[in-house]
């Protein structure tokens, strides 16, 4: 099993921007989560075209993928 952190934005055209981060701290607040996601909003340091491409937080959320291999060819 795989876990990622997803660190949902809304861009400045309201588009879906998404930072995965692989192999989270477990157990993160929404406060702790906030703040560092407010701190990448803050720094606007991301721009295409003069667009901010993390301009809003829209969320985050750890994500779990489990894979069962049924069949292994040699």
């Amino acid at each position: 099993m795989s876990m990622k952190l997803e660190l949902r934005f809304a861009t400045e055209e309201g588009k879906n921007k998404v930072i995965s981060i692989d192999q989270p701290k477990l157990n993160l607040d929404a406060e702790t989560v906030q703040t560092a996601m407010e701190t990448i909003v803050a720094q606007d340091m991301f721009a295409v075209n003069g667009d901010r491409q993390f301009a809003a937080i829209k969320g985050a959320r750890y994500v779990t993928r489990t894979v069962e291999d049924i069949l292994i060819a040699e």
